[in-house]
């Protein structure tokens, strides 16, 4: 029965992700066949690269190939790091509302200017109390957030939460697929990922939660290979654990909480998998309801019928037009006297929104905000580097107009689309074995994503946080297709957790 339900599951994320990847390209306002045909001359170089070079990585020792690695990711580390000081932006939007309440919140703990803003967008405080947290060390060195230097600060922890997303995506590959070839192949991808670099200078929730997701699929590696009791309960422990973080920092991130209760009855019997769905919601629980309650000591809650935005409101903007923030709906929300009365007016829109579309209608509305959520190689990018704090070469390509910003598009785009083939191809692999697994699980995640983000506010950043999921997903099945499973004897005892 598990294995037709994982198969069922791969069939319906091989349609739904292959749909997504066609409408993306017949969507792309740049030519999107040509984009897909360099993704595809990128996929076969990899191919054959991969087939004839990474092989001779499975006969180095282990030791020996750790200390490669260690090295590769510490030089990668500092070219993301000098990468990021380079494309320092001055701090906009909600990013910029942050940063200006930051001094308060190390003050007295208390932010007394901007204290409403997080009764507004609630979802941003998390963000908030990880930076007052670096602030708070950063100022032992005389850094305080509202310099020049306070913003190279946040762009180091920014460096490091996406290099440690990129460690994280290494030991998942050397967990599940055991061979140093598959290490190498998905440190190269993310290598080759240009909007890790893009992204680094901005140090907002969709690039600081990127590593609890892979924390979670780490935490389940270890689970589902433990035979202790009570060291299995720990080890979902620490994943609810770490959902919680990144929940607190990005919302979104809680639908890998629901992936892995999902693949707990993929793969466990109904009472393993029902005590281990307890504990996962009991520790996530106890974490976010202590996590509520302390808010309460440092926000004032009674204003939030005079100026809260209900959930609903973001709902509401991913009902309408593409999806996108629509500022009439924001004003018309505003313009009511309760929380109550606000959301009351976002439902019923968003059930006339739903209603008046017919089941095609519905569809093409649905494939038209996937396509800008999943579709765009910049991940929206541009937005953020568009302030620079100190113009210098980089700019030639990151700015629009620039000499080098429409090659940089165009490489984007077609990495995109080279690791989405690789996606949907691992797919159909899956189809085939029907295999549960960590694979499926991240499948199940990302898959979790576009259910939500098909109802949320559409924004292609939204899916960045994501993205090492795709990275892992796409070493994985150039790894298989390469053969490099078969051809080399395993370096570790333990099976491969491939699934």
């Amino acid at each position: 029965m598990q294995r037709q339900l994982t198969r069922a599951f791969s069939v319906g994320f091989a349609l739904v992700w292959g749909w997504v990847l066609v409408n993306s390209v017949l969507r792309w306002p740049h030519n999107g066949p040509a984009a897909l045909l360099a993704g595809l001359a990128l996929g076969f170089a990899a191919f054959f690269a991969a087939r004839l070079l990474l092989p001779l990585l499975d006969t180095v020792p282990l030791p020996r190939f750790r200390c490669w690695m260690i090295a590769a990711l510490a030089v990668y580390g500092l070219v993301l790091g000098r990468m990021g000081f380079w494309l320092a932006e001055m701090p906009i939007m909600d990013m910029a509302t942050i940063m200006q309440s930051l001094p308060d919140f190390l003050d007295d703990g208390i932010p007394q200017v901007w204290g409403a803003y997080y009764i507004i967008c609630n979802n941003n405080l998390g963000l908030a109390l990880v930076l007052v947290g670096w602030y708070q060390l950063a100022g032992l060195f005389g850094i305080t957030p509202d310099t020049e230097a306070g913003i190279y600060a946040g762009i180091l922890l920014n460096v490091l939460a996406i290099l440690l997303s990129v460690v994280l995506v290494c030991l998942l590959a050397r967990r599940i697929l055991k061979r140093n070839s598959a290490v190498a192949l998905a440190f190269l991808l993310c290598v080759g990922f240009l909007p890790f670099v893009l992204w680094s200078p901005c140090f907002y929730s969709d690039t600081l939660c990127l590593p609890f997701p892979l924390l979670v699929l780490l935490g389940w590696t270890y689970y589902r290979a433990e035979s202790r009791p009570v060291v299995r309960l720990l080890w979902l422990a620490g994943m609810a654990a770490s959902a919680f973080v990144g929940y607190a920092v990005k919302g979104s991130v809680i639908v890998v909480l629901v992936a892995a209760i999902i693949q707990l009855f993929l793969e466990k019997s109904v009472r393993r998998a029902l005590a281990g769905t307890a504990v996962l919601l009991v520790v996530f629980g106890i974490l976010l309801g202590g996590y509520r309650l302390w808010q309460r000591t440092f926000l004032d809650f009674s204003v939030e019928d005079a100026v809260g935005l209900p959930i609903e409101l973001w709902f509401a903007y991913g009902s309408t037009g593409d999806g996108n923030y629509n500022d009439d709906i924001c004003q018309a929300a505003k313009s009511l006297t309760t929380m109550d009365q606000r959301r009351q007016m976002l439902r019923q829109h968003i059930s006339a929104q739903y209603g008046a579309r017919t089941p095609v209608g519905l569809a093409d509305f649905m494939t038209r905000k996937a396509a800008i959520t999943w579709g765009n190689g910049l991940y929206d990018a541009q937005e953020f580097l568009a302030t620079p704090l100190k113009v210098n070469w980089t700019h030639r390509f990151i700015l629009e107009g620039q000499p080098g910003y429409m090659p940089m598009v165009y490489y984007c785009q077609a990495y995109l689309y080279f690791v989405m083939l690789l996606v949907l191809a691992g797919t159909l692999g899956a189809v085939r074995r029907a295999c549960p697994g960590p694979l499926t699980l991240t499948r199940v995640s990302v898959f979790g994503l576009m259910l939500f983000l098909s109802l949320w506010e559409t924004k292609a950043r939204y899916a960045f946080q994501f993205t090492p999921l795709l990275l892992l997903l796409a070493a994985a099945a150039l790894w298989q297709l390469a053969g490099l499973g078969k051809k080399q004897p395993q370096i570790e005892k333990e099976p491969a957790l491939v699934g």
